[in-house]
């Protein structure tokens, strides 16, 4: 049933700035509950019904509110062949119908669909009893308590018990077995259960399938269907003996490993196996064909067996065998044909061999697979743009190549990094990770460098090793590339050239095996044009540089990584909670500017603070609204002051904002839609740093 049958037909709509009170006057005119809101290109915005006038007070009837104000936004479009079923499951009461042109050609309300549905209900029960009276095999199903719900008339003439008798009796008082209340009460299906009922006129047997009816994982009910299978039984046990000996001569044929081949006698086949199929190969002619035909009349000829060698079109030697099958006069009226490839066997042997070299280097290829699985067990996606990073970090973990990783705060550069060592010939090496931001400036070089003993006061008297030595033979992650001081910069990049460091207080270069691996979050190739990192580190460390894109350009990984962090809290925490489905609308929707490790900070605040079991969309609003403010453009001027530094000032804070966001000049003045050398320019003149 279509909404056009319900539908009151009308083009009537509204502006969103037209007020209020002229919406009620047109509902009244046209008498609907609700008139659809439209844009100037008759775009459907909202809706407005009077609902919304009454719950927002007779006072906005005497004021200037206007429609777009209190309309609803968010509401469902219907076309006029959209189902009322459908309909009816949406929220609302009243929505907006369109045409095929997308033009408005009515509204629905939800109150008239109500008795449309009751009545197709109605029908349908009917039918359902009708098709139920129809069918041969008889039908009890029976409620929560045993009472019988359905009875057909099948099932009158299996138990001898008229509907009347039946329906809303508990099952017990009706027939015999009761196999239906186990059923019932253990929730299990019982399948092709025989049981016979001896009538007066003899014994019937008769086979049923039982099953228990489950609404929403609870035992509402069960059902039997039973099937009178007497006459069937009697042929079954009649044609047993054919249908073993067919068996098993179906199964003597089949085994064969040489080809066999029935004729009668004049060569048509009547059966073969599947081991001259595999004989013939390409070539089946040659053993179905006029071949076969003449070594079959040749057996008829002779009265007697007849054997050949026979080459086929693919170069293989055969041996066919013909014999004769006589009857009881002694009559020839089949012919069983054998054929054996004299080649095969040392195929198969060839074949043996490469199928066991082929299993080793199967099984070793599958036993990597399953190793790069179980290291990569902590890495949630499912976006192709995910999917083709890592394949590309599973190939850099070949090679030892310095590799680059860029992308925003939070997006896991780290957890890359560890699955490059994990899966290299480093992987039973260390993995030491260094934030390089994190460490003061004067501790950096005894930190990376380590030192000798006495180097400087209050340094241990054994000396330290510092994170090169300790990463040997490993790998060494250097997070926050970017901060390091420039005069640093320059120990680092001979560090990585000569492959061997100087300690702090040392005299003596020691040599290290360190595969490095850098990331930031910055745009290192402006730094490098302002003169803030030195271009020669940056070619040393662009080798092979990977972007990880921002958890809002791959938003098929944040349903995944919501629920696998759900599931890691639940353990840690000991709670168990579930999302509501708007919970992760919410959460596709908001921009993630602080990407996975805010996603996963904010999944463990609602798992820790909200008390309810279920965490519905009010519970995550205010942290996504706030967060979204907090990283929403604003332009803010106080006071009064002349127009020239006003100006100046919305531009420091365009600017800057813009830098701050994408880190560097040249994406921010892609955003800003104006020339990178612009944003450079004012950034000096309006004194800006990043």
């Amino acid at each position: 049933m279509l909404v056009s049958k319900v539908m009151t037909r009308t083009a009537a709509c509204l502006d969103p700035d037209r007020p209020v009170v002229e919406a009620w006057k047109l509902m009244s005119e046209v008498k609907v509950k609700g008139i659809p809101v439209v844009d100037g290109r008759g775009g459907i915005l909202g809706m407005i019904t009077k609902d919304h006038l009454l719950s927002a007070g007779p006072e906005v009837m005497a004021s200037p509110v206007k429609v777009g104000e209190i309309m609803e936004r968010d509401v469902a479009v219907l076309s006029e062949n959209s189902s009322l079923v459908d309909a009816w499951a949406l929220p609302g009461t009243v929505f907006p119908v369109v045409n095929e042109k997308k033009q408005i050609a009515g509204v629905l309300d939800k109150n008239l669909v109500a008795p449309e549905l009751f009545n197709l209900a109605v029908h349908m029960l009917q039918q359902g009893e009708t098709i139920l009276d129809s069918a041969h095999n008889g039908i009890i199903a029976i409620d929560g308590n045993g009472i019988i719900t359905i009875f057909n008339s099948a099932a009158e003439k299996i138990t001898r018990r008229p509907k009347a008798q039946a329906l809303g009796r508990h099952l017990s008082e009706v027939i015999i077995p009761q196999g239906l209340l186990d059923v019932l009460k253990e929730g299990k299906s019982q399948r092709q259960h025989k049981f016979v009922i001896n009538y007066s006129s003899g014994s019937h047997t008769y086979l049923t399938n039982r099953s228990p009816i489950i609404e929403n994982g609870k035992i509402v009910g069960a059902v039997a269907v039973f099937q009178d299978i007497s006459d069937i039984e009697f042929i079954s046990e009649e044609l047993n003996s054919v249908k073993q000996l067919n068996n098993e001569l179906e199964c003597i044929i089949q085994s064969s490993y040489d080809g066999i081949l029935i004729t009668d006698c004049r060569g048509n086949i009547l059966k073969s196996n599947q081991a001259l199929d595999r004989i013939a190969g390409e070539s089946p002619l040659d053993l179905k064909g006029e071949k076969m035909r003449g070594v079959v009349k040749a057996v008829v000829q002779k009265r007697e067996s007849v054997t050949r060698v026979e080459e086929t079109q693919s170069g293989n030697h055969l041996l066919i065998t013909a014999s004769p099958v006589k009857n009881a006069g002694g009559e020839i009226f089949r012919v069983v044909v054998n054929v054996r490839d004299l080649t095969e066997l040392n195929k198969l042997r060839q074949e043996l061999d490469q199928s066991k070299e082929l299993s080793e280097r199967y099984q070793e290829e599958l036993t990597q697979l399953r190793q790069k699985q179980f290291r990569q067990k902590g890495m949630v996606f499912s976006s192709p743009r995910m999917q083709e990073l890592l394949k590309t970090a599973l190939r850099l973990a070949q090679v030892d190549s310095t590799v680059l990783l860029l992308g925003e705060s939070g997006v896991g550069k780290e957890v890359v990094a560890t699955i490059i060592h994990a899966n290299s010939q480093r992987k039973n090496g260390p993995f030491m990770a260094v934030n390089c931001g994190a460490i003061p400036a004067n501790l950096l070089e005894s930190e990376l460098f380590g030192y000798e003993k006495g180097a400087f006061t209050g340094a241990s008297r054994e000396g330290k090793r510092g994170m090169f030595e300790l990463a040997d033979n490993g790998t060494l992650f250097l997070d926050e590339i970017a901060d390091l001081p420039r005069d640093f910069q320059v120990k680092l990049l001979r560090a990585i050239q000569e492959r061997e460091i100087m300690r702090v207080g040392g005299c003596k270069p020691r040599p290290v095996n360190v595969r490095i691996i850098a990331a930031t979050n910055r745009d290192l190739e402006t730094l490098v044009r302002e003169g803030r990192f030195r271009e020669d580190l940056y070619f040393r460390l662009n080798v092979v540089p990977l972007h990880i894109p921002p958890l809002r350009e791959r938003k098929e990984d944040i349903i995944p990584l919501a629920y696998n962090f759900k599931q890691k809290f639940s353990r840690t925490y000991k709670i168990k909670k579930n999302f509501a489905p708007e919970v992760y609308d919410a959460l596709l929707q908001y921009d993630w500017p602080g990407n996975v490790r805010e996603l996963e900070n904010i999944i463990e605040r609602l798992m820790v603070t909200i008390p309810d079991p279920t965490i519905t969309a009010g519970d995550i609003s205010p942290y996504l609204f706030r967060e979204s403010a907090r990283h929403s453009p604003e332009i803010s001027i106080r006071g009064i002051l002349p127009l020239r530094e006003a100006v100046q000032q919305v531009e420091r804070q365009l600017i800057l904002s813009a830098l701050k966001q994408y880190g560097s000049t040249y994406k921010a003045a892609k955003v800003l839609k104006v020339d990178q050398s612009t944003v450079v320019r004012k950034s000096m003149k309006l004194n800006i740093h990043q």
